[in-house]
């Protein structure tokens, strides 16, 4: 059984800034330096003119994590989150999610839209997180699912401070 996950996040800026800094190489890049000291890593990434497949890799101290979680990791944990984003075209451009684990049986995927709205413009993202563990998947899945969002709101934080920094 998998957990469905939803969000659309609002930003003040035009479609144009945001998709520029979401395929941005350079964006990508310093959101690793930044979280360098908490051990994130760059995959993989290739840019295109207005496109981009990015990856970011994390390691994670299981030793921090719930006790119900930290029992069933078997060796280390890490995570690949992957981010991949088309071109822009009449207002909106077409992305897709994915985050894989090792140590634990934990799957994210899902699509975002990036489309131009009043004043701005939205990224709307739907997916599912799917943990293959018999009886405390589901539990794991809400877990997952609020760090997933977690981790997707705190990306509109990070696109507005490049806009700001890079107008």
């Amino acid at each position: 059984m998998s957990r469905k996950i939803e969000l659309t996040t609002t930003y003040s800026l035009p479609v144009e800034a945001v998709h520029r800094t979401l395929t941005d190489e350079n964006f990508w890049l310093r959101r690793v330096e930044k979280g360098a000291e908490y051990g994130l890593t760059l995959d993989h990434l290739t840019a295109g003119e207005g496109t981009i497949d990015v990856g970011l890799a994390q390691s994670f101290d299981k030793d921090k994590m719930p006790s119900m979680i930290g029992k069933i990791i078997k060796g280390d944990l890490s995570i690949v989150r992957g981010e991949v984003w088309g071109p822009l075209a009449d207002g909106r451009a077409d992305g897709s999610f994915t985050a894989v684990t090792t140590g634990m049986p934990v799957t994210v995927n899902g699509t975002a839209v990036l489309a131009e709205s009043d004043g701005g413009c939205t990224v709307t993202v739907t997916g599912e997180v799917d943990v293959d563990i018999k009886l405390i998947g589901g539990t794991i899945e809400g877990m997952v699912a609020e760090q997933i969002l977690g981790i997707l709101g705190r990306d509109q934080e990070v696109v507005e401070e490049w806009v700001a920094a890079n107008a």
